[in-house]
């Protein structure tokens, strides 16, 4: 007697165990409504089955149970608690797959104490126990990685969907499993093998894409705050011109003192002293937009020192699209590139010129210069094996994508041109 009711008791845990799993896997059950509709939906579900038991019987029910409880279960998490159809699938089956823990324990332990009893109360204990720790351990990682891609959710679901009709068809509509057949016994070893073998192969596959996408994010991040502090710097320069040019009276003070003393000299070499403080304080306009102004002066400069001649061919307005990091990314690292490369050229080989202007409703850049060697390409991009370089060229076309933009890295006949055109308006 108790014996039959510690079965009909795990006969409704094993059912409450699947469902509220199901609904976990989907997407963890946080607020009070969702534990409801959960409750409600497995009242419903058990009171269907009992209507099959009491009627029909426990084989007709077990061979009907797809219909009256797994396939009600995925529609009810579908359309009842609007999670997606293809994760509740997933998480229907996979719950389905678990139950078999508490299942297979206390088959062991049955064929161990030959103790009915004793294995219905083991199917108790390890159906509470097993919950506890999915719920903990499982049902958050296993939902995030449903959620990650299409992909992963096939590949995830793949077994337990495989196991469930391997399950069905061998155990229920046939007795396949228990015959002499040896492909029927090992189906299970060997899809479980593939699984497995597959989905470490994905996951080190997605591993590496997240590791590279957060690299990559990490020096744009970078890129962006050194581009804030190039523009700090040269702001700082303006206004030091600006200072210095509020100064001009003491110039002109001192300059009176040395022609009325008759200290041409002096003042000669003054004048030019000042001029060459002027020069070096003062960015070429070379165009309205203020940030660019700053931005080219800054690797005109630089250019200058490095004895490359600079070439800056540009037509913009005063207000541009692009925020002032994008276009300090954009400039600094295309300059920056051309200067390291037109660096190891000789003679009239070091130059770099570049086009920046609006067409229509386009934003053109266009970056030239000579190089040595062999560029190397690989999916559109230059690549470097220098540790630590090869992110300039991947920050110029993450902006490029980010505005619906083009972009374009061409190596022909020992000159590099470098080429992105944005749209202006969206």
């Amino acid at each position: 007697m108790a014996c039959t009711i510690l079965t009909i008791v795990n006969y409704g845990i094993v059912l409450l165990y699947g469902v509220f799993l199901s609904a976990e896997l989907t997407g963890e059950i946080k607020s009070k409504k969702d534990t409801y509709l959960t409750v409600a939906i497995a009242i419903v579900l058990l009171a269907v089955q009992g209507i099959f038991y009491s009627t029909l019987g426990v084989d007709v029910t077990e061979k009907w149970y797809p219909f009256i409880t797994h396939i009600p279960l995925i529609l009810a998490l579908t359309f009842i608690m609007k999670r997606p159809f293809s994760i509740s699938t997933v998480s229907v089956f996979t719950a389905y797959l678990c139950c078999q823990i508490p299942h297979w324990f206390s088959t062991t332990i049955l064929s161990l104490t030959k103790s009915d009893l004793v294995s219905e109360i083991s199917y108790t204990v390890i159906a509470i126990v097993s919950f506890v720790l999915l719920e903990r351990y499982l049902v958050r990682p296993a939902n995030e990685a449903m959620n990650y891609s299409k992909t992963v959710l096939a590949w995830l679901g793949s077994l337990p969907i495989l196991y469930y009709i391997f399950d069905y068809v061998t155990t229920v509509y046939t007795h396949l499993l228990y015959s002499a057949i040896l492909p029927f016994n090992e189906f299970i070893t060997t899809m479980t093998a593939l699984f497995y073998i597959t989905f470490v192969a994905m996951y080190h596959r997605a591993l590496e894409n997240r590791y590279s996408a957060e690299l990559e994010n990490t020096h744009l991040t970078m890129e962006l705050k050194q581009s804030d502090a190039e523009l700090t710097m040269l702001q700082r320069s303006i206004e030091e011109t600006a200072t210095y040019r509020h100064d001009m009276r003491h110039h002109f003070i001192i300059l009176g003192e040395y022609i009325f003393n008759g200290e041409t000299e002096k003042a000669l070499e003054y004048i030019h002293e000042t001029q060459k403080d002027l020069d070096r304080l003062t960015p070429t306009r070379y165009c309205r937009n203020k940030s660019v102004n700053l931005i080219i002066s800054y690797f005109a400069s630089r250019a200058e020192q490095l004895e490359v001649d600079f070439a800056a061919n540009v037509s913009l307005p005063e207000e541009l699209m692009l925020s002032e990091t994008e276009l300090c990314t954009l400039l600094s690292n295309g300059l920056e590139n051309a200067l390291n490369a037109v660096s190891q050229c000789k003679g009239d080989r070091r130059w770099v010129h570049l086009d920046f202007k609006t067409h229509k409703s386009s934003l053109l850049i266009s970056i030239e210069n000579p190089y040595l060697g062999e560029v190397v390409m690989e999916n559109g991009l230059p690549v470097t094996e220098e540790k630590g370089h090869g992110f300039g060229v991947k920050s110029i076309s993450n902006i490029a994508q980010r505005h619906n933009g083009i972009y374009t890295f061409d190596a022909n006949n020992g000159i590099f041109t470098m080429r992105v055109i944005l749209k202006q308006a969206s």
